[in-house]
């Protein structure tokens, strides 16, 4: 029996990963560059699913707004970045049909070894461009949130709370996030 092994383009469009989704369901597009992603540890799944919980809490006994959605949804943003995210929020109901076409309010990476430093900075850069509020960059074994603005600044916080003033009432607490 053979095993047939998948050959990698150089360069790839977004449009030619979805004519064949399952073959390309484990990669990225970076500039047009196909990246294979590998699978997370346990701590990158706890930490997403506390941050999907309090969002949601906000949302249903807070009066707070919106939906929260993730755990690899994916993001076409043009034929050469096609990505997949952690976490993202928006103020807005969300069609479950489609592939989203641009950012949501709140977009929200967990740093891990499947993405590289410069990646991750071209993924917030990119959602900053194509119009995210800010961009959440959780480092699980720092116990930090780095915090990307519109004029891509960051900032870092270590503890304490952070309220981002577009999400009414939202505090997210760094010490039970990340269980200080």
């Amino acid at each position: 029996m053979t095993t047939a092994t998948l050959e990698i383009p150089k360069t790839l469009t977004a449009s030619e990963m979805e004519k064949n989704p399952s073959l390309w369901k484990e990669f990225e597009l970076y500039e047009g560059v196909p990246v294979q992603m590998t699978y997370a540890k346990p701590e990158h799944g706890i930490l997403l699913g506390r941050l999907f919980f309090f969002i949601n809490k906000w949302i249903i006994e807070n009066g707070g707004s919106g939906e929260v959605t993730g755990g690899e949804t994916g993001i076409r943003l043009n034929e050469k970045e096609r990505y997949s995210f952690d976490l993202g929020w928006s103020a807005f109901p969300l069609k479950g049909d489609e592939i989203l076409q641009t950012p949501l309010d709140l977009m929200v990476e967990i740093a891990s070894d499947a993405n590289s430093a410069e990646h991750m900075i071209h993924k917030c850069m990119r959602y900053l461009e194509y119009g995210a509020k800010e961009v959440w960059v959780l480092f699980p074994e720092e116990k930090l949130l780095q915090v990307y603005q519109p004029d891509r600044t960051a900032k870092i916080f270590q503890e304490g709370i952070y309220e981002p003033s577009y999400m009414n009432g939202f505090a997210l607490d760094l010490g039970k996030l990340f269980r200080k």
